[in-house]
């Protein structure tokens, strides 16, 4: 009886070392075929290669981003700060254009420094472009050069001259009383502009004298 029972368990335990064994085999069997699934070690490196470029190309496009949105805050943020002031300046030269004798002096430079400040603008927006992109388009430029290339001065000064010399004629004899005052609307003008840091070219200036 003894024995039976001896050789029952030692059946028992022969069974579950064979039973265990099989599934230890079976689980290597399975993560064999998996590695093989996946390929050989060398395209095994071959991938890792390529993902590990793939994320440092990530990383780099990912910094370029973020290069680009900073420089764009900063852009808006001047271009805005610069919009109010020259806004507020609006307001006021186009309310001092209407001053007799004096208001087309105040035009003519406002509109010559409007002029320049949007040439300057245009310039700004190529030089950030190629600053973010190492490009630019040459359409683009060749329309920034065209804006650079407009002298509104040159229209204006001489309609100016010729205003200025009909306002000579009539303040002279016996309206010349009023030339102090035509004078003072001048001087008024120029601290103005002053004001606004709007300079005046000196041809525009010549015109403003009465004594001539």
């Amino acid at each position: 009886m003894k024995k039976l029972i001896i050789i029952g368990v030692v059946a028992v335990v022969g069974l579950g070392v064979v039973g265990g064994a099989g599934f230890l085999g079976y689980k290597m069997h399975s993560e064999l075929a998996r590695y093989k699934a996946l390929g050989s070690y060398a395209s095994m490196q071959k991938f890792s290669r390529e993902n590990f470029d793939l994320n440092k190309q990530n990383k780099a496009v990912m910094a370029q981003m973020d290069e680009i949105q900073r420089e764009l805050i900063i852009y808006r943020k001047n271009f805005f700060l610069e919009a109010e002031k020259r806004s507020a300046r609006k307001i006021a030269t186009s309310v001092a254009a209407f001053q007799q004798l004096s208001g087309p002096y105040v035009l003519t430079a406002a509109a010559t420094q409007e002029q320049l400040e949007l040439c300057q603008d245009t310039q700004a927006l190529m030089q950030l472009e190629i600053k973010l992109f190492q490009t630019n388009d040459p359409e683009a430029m060749a329309r920034q050069e065209k804006v650079c290339g407009t002298y509104i001065a040159q229209k204006l000064i001489p309609l100016f001259k010729y205003q200025m010399l009909r306002n000579r004629v009539n303040l002279s004899g016996s309206m010349g009383h009023l030339k102090a005052d035509a004078e003072r609307k001048f001087d008024n003008a120029r601290q103005l502009l002053k004001k606004w840091e709007i300079p005046v070219e000196r041809e525009l200036e010549s015109y403003t004298r009465f004594d001539r």
